[in-house]
Protein backbone atom coordinates (compact mmCIF):
# COMPACT_ATOMS: atom_id res chain seq x y z
CA UNK A 1 0.00 0.00 0.00
CA UNK A 2 1.59 3.17 -1.18
CA UNK A 3 0.58 6.64 1.01
CA UNK A 4 1.17 10.02 -0.66
CA UNK A 5 3.68 10.68 -3.60
CA UNK A 6 4.58 6.71 -3.16
CA UNK A 7 5.37 6.65 0.32
CA UNK A 8 5.03 3.51 1.59
CA UNK A 9 2.26 3.70 3.78
CA UNK A 10 3.86 2.67 7.26
CA UNK A 11 6.41 5.72 6.89
CA UNK A 12 3.28 7.98 6.61
CA UNK A 13 3.04 9.33 10.85
CA UNK A 14 -0.48 8.24 11.18
CA UNK A 15 -0.19 4.77 9.65
CA UNK A 16 3.14 4.12 11.52
CA UNK A 17 1.59 4.57 14.73
CA UNK A 18 -0.97 2.65 13.72
CA UNK A 19 0.81 -0.32 12.69
CA UNK A 20 3.32 -0.05 15.36
CA UNK A 21 0.87 0.25 18.13
CA UNK A 22 -0.45 -3.01 16.59
CA UNK A 23 2.81 -4.68 16.73
CA UNK A 24 3.57 -3.85 20.42
CA UNK A 25 -0.06 -5.17 21.18
CA UNK A 26 0.76 -8.35 19.09
CA UNK A 27 4.11 -9.47 20.52
CA UNK A 28 2.62 -8.03 24.58
CA UNK A 29 -0.40 -10.61 23.96
CA UNK A 30 1.97 -13.57 22.22
CA UNK A 31 4.25 -13.07 25.28
CA UNK A 32 1.07 -12.79 27.73
CA UNK A 33 0.05 -16.01 26.06
CA UNK A 34 3.22 -17.80 27.00
CA UNK A 35 2.54 -16.72 30.59
CA UNK A 36 5.22 -13.62 30.76
CA UNK A 37 3.07 -11.16 32.33
CA UNK A 38 6.36 -9.37 34.20
CA UNK A 39 7.25 -8.28 30.50
CA UNK A 40 6.34 -5.09 28.72
CA UNK A 41 6.56 -3.49 25.09
CA UNK A 42 7.24 -0.40 23.34
CA UNK A 43 8.19 1.27 20.53
CA UNK A 44 11.49 3.12 19.72
CA UNK A 45 12.11 4.10 16.04
CA UNK A 46 11.76 0.66 14.31
CA UNK A 47 12.43 -1.20 16.88
CA UNK A 48 9.77 -3.08 19.05
CA UNK A 49 11.83 -3.53 23.04
CA UNK A 50 11.29 -6.02 25.48
CA UNK A 51 12.01 -5.33 28.95
CA UNK A 52 10.89 -5.48 32.55
CA UNK A 53 10.65 -3.13 35.51
CA UNK A 54 12.33 -3.80 38.67
CA UNK A 55 11.62 -1.17 41.62
CA UNK A 56 10.40 1.62 38.98
CA UNK A 57 13.80 0.39 37.04
CA UNK A 58 13.33 -0.70 33.19
CA UNK A 59 15.94 -3.54 32.12
CA UNK A 60 15.87 -4.17 28.73
CA UNK A 61 15.51 -8.46 27.47
CA UNK A 62 15.16 -7.98 23.63
CA UNK A 63 14.45 -5.97 20.76
CA UNK A 64 12.70 -6.46 17.24
CA UNK A 65 13.57 -4.50 14.56
CA UNK A 66 11.55 -3.84 11.93
CA UNK A 67 14.10 -5.33 8.53
CA UNK A 68 10.49 -5.38 6.03
CA UNK A 69 7.04 -5.54 5.97
CA UNK A 70 6.80 -8.16 8.31
CA UNK A 71 10.01 -9.39 9.00
CA UNK A 72 12.01 -8.16 11.63
CA UNK A 73 15.75 -9.28 13.53
CA UNK A 74 16.28 -10.38 16.62
CA UNK A 75 18.42 -8.20 19.06
CA UNK A 76 19.46 -9.15 22.85
CA UNK A 77 20.62 -7.03 25.79
CA UNK A 78 23.54 -7.81 27.74
CA UNK A 79 24.12 -7.85 31.39
CA UNK A 80 24.57 -3.71 30.91
CA UNK A 81 21.49 -3.24 29.14
CA UNK A 82 23.55 -2.90 25.96
CA UNK A 83 22.26 -4.35 22.36
CA UNK A 84 23.94 -6.88 20.44
CA UNK A 85 22.74 -8.12 17.19
CA UNK A 86 21.89 -11.55 16.59
CA UNK A 87 21.60 -13.35 12.90
CA UNK A 88 18.16 -14.18 13.69
CA UNK A 89 15.34 -12.99 11.77
CA UNK A 90 11.63 -13.52 10.87
CA UNK A 91 8.26 -12.75 11.73
CA UNK A 92 7.13 -11.69 15.46
CA UNK A 93 5.24 -14.78 16.06
CA UNK A 94 8.56 -16.50 14.94
CA UNK A 95 10.93 -14.68 16.66
CA UNK A 96 8.64 -14.49 19.96
CA UNK A 97 8.81 -18.16 19.96
CA UNK A 98 12.52 -18.17 19.87
CA UNK A 99 13.03 -16.08 22.07
CA UNK A 100 10.31 -18.20 24.19
CA UNK A 101 12.07 -21.30 23.70
CA UNK A 102 15.60 -21.18 22.71
CA UNK A 103 16.52 -17.91 24.89
CA UNK A 104 14.21 -18.64 27.39
CA UNK A 105 16.49 -17.68 30.15
CA UNK A 106 16.81 -13.67 29.07
CA UNK A 107 13.39 -12.97 29.73
CA UNK A 108 12.42 -14.88 33.04
CA UNK A 109 11.39 -12.73 36.06
CA UNK A 110 14.45 -11.45 38.11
Amino acid sequence: MKGRKGTPADKIPGVRKITTDSRCAEVAQLLTDKGLNHLKVLARGDHLVIYSEDDGEKTNRARLTCIGLDSFQLGMADHRGKWEATPFQGTLPELVEMLTGEFSFTLTEF
